[in-house]
């Protein structure tokens, strides 16, 4: 069943056209990768789904229970709360906070409570804040967090630091996951704990998962499908073996001899 649909979408900047007629849909509980060089136009293919750029041509769906909702001029915010939550290419923590408090704040996005009841702390506030407490332990135990909870989190290993950033947006109880590189900067035993890690909350937590990648082993290890960009252009679209064996995309990587 279809969850998410890019419907030829296109981003343009004053002359240049970053994404163009990208079409794009993910059924439910996929891990579906979105490969291409530098410059290619993948994280501005994630700023339009997610809300950050509106786009200049084309529309973006999403699967709501039982109703498809156009989401093209949803805010950030808005897209988040229906279900859409994602990660960065630069991890963006909190780094003065806690690991616990990072994930607390993601959260709030939920809090039916007002800022009046916050402030005098009337029962349905302190009910809820109880519940998202422990709903934040038993969150960074299922990402294998809870023994530093209480650090701050920039003390963070580096490949810590992405299971917090991914924690987090978890925490906003997303149905589909947008991660971007999020194996950037990881040694390979890293990079391995990942794919495992990222098949884990996929079932885990029922999600579907579209993934930017240039760890070409993560990739071809984990994604069921893959989208191709260059210079904002779709080149191609299968599954990882055919990926792997396409002319165009062993060009728009390796060149032409």
């Amino acid at each position: 069943m279809r969850i998410l649909k890019a419907d030829n979408i296109t981003m343009k900047f004053g002359g240049l056209v970053a994404v163009s007629q990208f079409y794009m849909e993910l059924n439910k509980g996929e891990i579906v990768g979105l490969i291409g060089p530098n410059g290619a136009g993948k994280t501005t293919a994630f700023n339009m789904i997610t809300g950050v750029y509106k786009p200049a041509e084309g529309r973006i769906f999403f699967q709501d229970e039982d109703k498809e909702v156009d989401i093209t001029e949803y805010r950030p915010d808005e897209i988040t709360k229906l279900g859409i939550a994602r990660t960065f290419q630069n991890i963006r923590l909190f780094k003065e906070l806690s690991v616990l408090d990072n994930v607390l704040i993601a959260n709030h996005l939920r809090l039916k409570s007002d800022v009046f009841s916050s402030i005098l702390r009337l029962p349905n506030y302190v009910k809820e804040e109880k519940e998202m407490y422990e709903k934040s332990i038993h969150l960074l135990e299922d990402v294998g967090l809870q023994d530093v909870m209480h650090e701050k989190s920039s003390s963070l290993p580096y490949g810590k630091q992405r299971r917090l950033e991914i924690a987090r947006a978890l925490a906003t109880n997303p149905k589909v996951l947008l991660l971007d590189e999020p194996a950037a900067g990881m040694n390979p035993k890293e990079s391995l704990e990942l794919m495992d890690f990222v098949g884990d909350i996929r079932d885990r937590f029922q999600l579907t998962i579209f993934m930017i990648e240039h760890h070409m082993q993560v990739v071809m290890g984990i994604c069921e499908r893959i989208f191709v960009l260059d210079h904002g252009v779709t080149i191609a679209h299968g599954t990882p073996s055919e990926i792997q064996n396409n002319e165009k995309v062993i060009e728009a990587y390796l060149g032409v001899d």
